[in-house]
């Protein structure tokens, strides 16, 4: 009997704070096969747990921008493979997760045909600042952050009705005014640097996420059960929030998450006389998978307070000077 080595264990999920490198056996040029520590933040001198809560926070924001604007899954998914390739090319002490964001939501959407106005991302991402800014949907009493993170000066004496009704008074933003502009500077700028950053090569994306892969690998193995389809999907959804997109083939990720949801629902799949998975990834990946599986089910973990403070908090930026919405900035003092 073959034996398998892939292991599937939420109690070993902290690897996705080490951010563990991409597959020995990749051969596309378009997946990283270096050691974490060739980043060009960790070069920098970031820790890869540091770095990896900013990535966290910029794809939360990206995810909630992409809620609030209707944009598919898959246009979803394209900004954050953007996000992720354009931190495997700078550093995170030259540009800051907010800005790069800007950058993504808009050239994803371009890219996937799923146009929104830059009105209408700047205002998202201004009514995404002050909730994160008092830190909504978080249990302030249950969870501290610490001083390294950012809040508005009553967040904490505030609960989540209080502050809804902080973030719904605020003045409407003036398309005239400086606060707008500083936005609208920012993200043509910083677009363009996006594109100069990944050479103008981003048309391949769309077509490589895993997400395209569950509907024909679970049709191919015959899996009767609808909801594996559904959970796989959404673990796909998962691990667009870390940079397992750029390290690992989007065969590899799609098969761990139909792995995970056949866990689930005690669905059983080939093993013998081979991995049901090696007719889609080949031969030895059988480690791969269990580094996705287990860094994916790590972004679900809200007890980790990291993963609490990516989703909810305002994560200040470690730019050698301060970024445009840090709280020293002319932004933060205007945000209410």
């Amino acid at each position: 009997m073959t034996s398998i080595t892939t292991v599937v264990d939420k109690s070993i999920n902290p690897i996705i704070f080490n951010i563990s490198g991409g597959s020995s056996s990749s051969s596309n040029n378009n997946y990283e096969q270096l050691p974490p520590q060739s980043t060009p933040s960790s070069c920098d001198g970031i820790q890869p747990s540091v770095e990896c809560l900013h990535r966290l926070h910029g794809t939360s924001i990206l995810l909630d921008v992409s809620t609030l604007l209707r944009l598919p899954a898959s246009t979803y998914a394209t900004s954050c493979t953007i996000f992720h390739r354009t931190y495997h090319r700078l550093s995170l002490r030259e540009h800051c997760v907010w800005s790069i964001a800007l950058g993504c939501i808009l050239l994803a959407s371009k890219m996937e045909e799923e146009p929104r106005s830059v009105h209408s991302i700047i205002l998202t991402f201004a009514h995404i600042y002050r909730r994160r800014r008092l830190r909504i949907g978080d249990d302030i009493s249950k969870y501290s952050h610490g001083a390294a993170d950012a809040e508005a000066d009553n967040c904490a004496t505030l609960n989540d009705q209080e502050k809804e009704n902080v973030v719904r008074s605020a003045k409407p933003m003036s398309m005239m005014g400086p606060i707008y502009a500083e936005y609208k500077d920012t993200l043509f700028s910083i677009e363009n640097i996006i594109l100069q950053t990944l050479g103008f090569t981003l048309h391949w994306i769309p077509d490589s996420h895993p997400h395209k892969f569950i509907l024909y690998f679970v049709r191919v193995l015959e899996i009767e059960e609808k909801d594996v389809a559904q959970k796989a999907w959404e673990f796909c959804n998962d691990s667009c929030r870390i940079d397992l997109c750029v390290r690992y083939e989007p065969e590899v990720i799609a098969c761990a998450a139909i792995l995970m949801a056949c866990s689930i629902y005690n669905v059983e799949l080939p093993l013998v006389p081979c991995p049901w998975w090696e007719v889609f990834v080949g031969c030895n990946r059988s480690q791969d998978l269990s580094n996705v599986c287990n860094s994916i089910l790590a972004v679900g973990d809200e007890e980790n307070l990291d993963v609490r403070r990516a989703k909810y908090a305002f994560v200040p930026s470690l730019l050698k000077q301060s970024s445009f919405n840090d709280p020293e900035s002319y932004l933060w003092s205007k945000a209410d």
